[in-house]
């Protein structure tokens, strides 16, 4: 006499049962953790295009691309007194984005700032609107006067205000009269609206 066979192997034989499967479609979206930069290659490993330049930033003359203990990072170097070294970078926004975090580490060199107040190493920012127009207000800058005495990590929170398509951050020697900044690991995140 033939055993019996059980009623879930009778349904997975004709076909009637199907182990559940999770598909790609109906998997649950990954979720980017609450800290993910809106910058990409904020760490400047990434040369994908192997063009000596890590991807995603500008460049400049004055500027290169430096590998120091197995990392890479810009270091900007001002050629003569007066000159301005910058590096330009736009970030887009969505709507609603209230305040941005940014975040980096900086070391500067042989830094002398220039006549003026502002003649120094600093990160300019600013806001645009949808038609690239700069919108009132700038978030005060970051800056140096100073050399440091090895990397430092600095970071500014700053209100984004209402109409911002686009936040600008510029890292510049900005009429310095000699100066070496090195710069490496920015990230930006969304925050809420810092207090004033």
């Amino acid at each position: 006499m033939k055993k019996p066979i059980s009623l879930g192997l009778s349904l997975l034989v004709l076909g009637f049962y199907q182990a559940p499967l999770i598909h790609a479609e109906t998997a649950p979206p990954a979720v980017a953790p609450a800290d993910a930069s809106l910058l990409k290659n904020g760490s400047m490993e990434l040369d994908a295009n192997a063009d000596g330049w890590p991807d995603g930033w500008q460049r400049h003359k004055d500027a290169t691309w430096v590998e120091e203990g197995g990392k890479h990072f810009i270091r900007l170097k001002s050629p003569s007194p007066g000159a301005t070294v910058l590096l330009f970078q736009k970030i887009p926004l969505s709507s609603g984005t209230k305040g941005l975090e940014m975040k980096w580490r900086v070391r500067a060199t042989d830094l002398k700032p220039g006549a003026q107040t502002w003649f120094d190493a600093r990160i300019l920012l600013e806001f645009r609107d949808a038609a690239d127009g700069k919108l009132p207000k700038a978030p005060n800058a970051p800056y140096l006067r100073k050399s440091t005495t090895g990397w430092e990590e600095r970071s500014v929170k700053v209100s984004v205000p209402d109409g911002a398509a686009s936040f600008v951050f510029m890292p510049s020697l900005f009429q310095v009269e000699t100066g070496t900044l090195d710069l490496d690991d920015f990230s930006l995140t969304v925050i809420d609206a810092p207090a004033n």
